[in-house]
Formats: structure tokens, C-alpha cells, sequence
């Protein structure tokens, strides 16, 4: 494949960014520095790892027996960069405490997007060889063991994320500090797998699991991320279980995601093809 020695050096290049600017920056809060600098470090060996693994693609078949580790690396860095969001906006300035660190939200920022984005378009890209060559990854009938997975995977995140939202639900209520942001944050991450479950059960086919829209569930993650961070981290230990709590909710969500995307084929838009053999006929 193209370009795999470049993300590979470019991965390394990003995460050597984040350990010097980590190692020079000074911020009221340190321990937060250091989870935001190994979060954000994290994501960059991700695209490393990605870049990695290219190198042994030397064709489509090797490229289908490796294409769920690049699935696997795109999850991690995308449930990795919600911890590392939620850190640096913590972020203190020396001396101010409760402001932004903007300088090194931005500094940050950079490398960990830029890694995140190497991830994803190196999933998409070998997604693509497979695809051209064994044609779409997309089941064409109404049963199958793809359909019932879907099913069992939504009875999973029902099951799963009610128990979270108890639990995420009974720490906040015993945690006086932040408790009403804890309790209305805690009710919007751990109910989302949820309210996905219950759409997934009743998927009877590959085009009524794309119309769940699985990718706008992302933007919870990107709206709570700060809030989880920012009032979870004053609370103490009721706090990082909270916090904790809340990632599992997020681990799952995305892992949800990314299985309903294999399903749907999403990077291969099969109601197109639906819609020009309706127009043809």
C-alpha cells in the first residue's frame, strides 16, 4: 500500500511532538498534563501501529486478513482521544486555576488530531483495496449470522448500559460536589448505548441498519467529554469511578459503531446502488 512508511514516520514524528512539549510545558496542575500527554501519546502510536501493519499488505487477500486490525486501531484511538479531549481542556494555567490552559489545548490538539485522522483514513484506505477486490461488504439478504449479530448486539448494549446507568447514576447521587451536572452528563453518555440498543434490535435488514445512523452517536461523545473531565475530577474517588464508569459507556459505544459499520458497509453506500436499480427499472 501507499503511504505506510510515511504515516508510520509521521505517527512517530507526532508522538515525539507531544513527549517534548510535555516535558517543557508548565500548568497549575501537573498530573493533568501528564494524562493529557499519555492519552494524546497513545493516539499517536495508534497511527504508528497503523503505519506498522501496512507494510505487510502486499495485496488484496493480505489486505482482508488484516483489515479488522486497522477496525481495531480506529476504536482504540477514537475511545483513547475522548480521554485526551477531556484532559487538556482540564488543563490549568500556573497560577489560575479554573481557567484554560490554551496554549496547551492547542499544542496538543495538533499532533493527536493530526494521528486520529491517520488512523481513520488508513482504515477507510484498506477498506477500499478489499472492497475493489471482493466487491462490498455488504450482506444482501434479510437472515443471516451478520443480521443476528446486530440483533445480539443490541441486546448487549441495552443489558449493558442500563447497568452502567445505574451505576453511574448511584455514584453521582452520593457525591455532593457537581452532583446535578454529574447526574444530567452521567443520564446523557450512559443512556446512548441504550437508546442504540433498542434501534438495533429491530434492524431486518442491512438498509434499515444504516438508517439507525450510528455515526451521529459520536457526537455525544464529543458534546460530554469535557464536562465528564471537568466536574468528575473534583469529586475524588466517587469522581474517577464516575469517570470511569462513564468511559465504559463510551468503550462500548464506540466498539457499537464500528460493528454496525461492518454490517452496513458504510464506506460503500449500498442504497445507491438500490436506488439506480429502482430508477433502471
Amino acid at each position: 500500500m501507499a503511504g505506510e512508511r510515511g504515516q508510520a514516520a509521521a505517527g512517530v514524528a507526532l508522538f515525539v511532538w507531544v513527549v517534548v512539549f510535555a516535558a517543557l510545558a508548565e500548568v497549575g496542575n501537573p498530573q493533568v498534563l501528564l494524562a493529557t500527554a499519555v492519552s494524546g501519546g497513545l493516539v499517536c502510536l495508534c497511527a504508528v501501529a497503523g503505519g506498522v501493519v501496512a507494510m505487510r499488505i502486499t495485496d488484496a487477500e493480505s489486505a482482508a486478513r488484516l483489515r479488522h486490525v486497522f477496525v481495531v486501531l480506529e476504536g482504540t484511538a477514537m475511545a483513547i482521544f475522548y480521554l485526551f479531549y477531556g484532559f487538556a481542556f482540564s488543563a490549568e494555567p500556573v497560577g489560575r486555576p479554573g481557567d484554560f490552559a490554551v496554549v496547551v489545548l492547542l499544542v496538543f490538539s495538533v499532533p493527536a488530531l493530526g494521528a486520529l485522522a491517520l488512523v481513520v483514513w488508513r482504515s477507510y484506505a484498506v477498506h477500499k483495496v478489499v472492497v475493489e477486490a471482493f466487491g462490498p461488504l455488504v450482506p444482501d439478504s434479510r437472515a443471516g449470522v451478520g443480521l443476528q449479530r446486530i440483533r445480539v448486539l443490541g441486546t448487549v448494549l441495552v443489558t449493558v448500559g442500563l447497568a452502567l446507568v445505574v451505576s453511574a447514576m448511584t455514584v453521582a447521587l452520593v457525591t455532593p460536589l457537581y452532583r446535578p451536572v454529574l447526574l444530567v452528563v452521567g443520564l446523557l453518555v450512559t443512556l446512548t448505548p441504550v437508546v442504540l440498543g433498542v434501534s438495533l434490535v429491530r434492524v431486518t435488514d442491512v438498509y434499515s441498519a444504516r438508517r439507525r445512523n450510528v455515526g451521529n452517536y459520536v457526537i455525544v461523545l464529543a458534546a460530554s467529554g469535557f464536562a465528564v473531565s471537568e466536574f468528575s475530577s473534583g469529586a475524588g474517588v466517587a469522581g474517577v469511578l464516575f469517570g470511569a464508569l462513564v468511559f465504559g459507556a463510551v468503550v462500548l459505544l464506540v466498539i457499537a459503531i464500528l460493528v454496525v459499520r461492518e454490517f452496513t458497509g458504510e464506506w460503500d453506500r449500498p442504497w445507491r446502488e438500490r436506488q439506480d436499480r429502482r430508477v433502471s427499472r
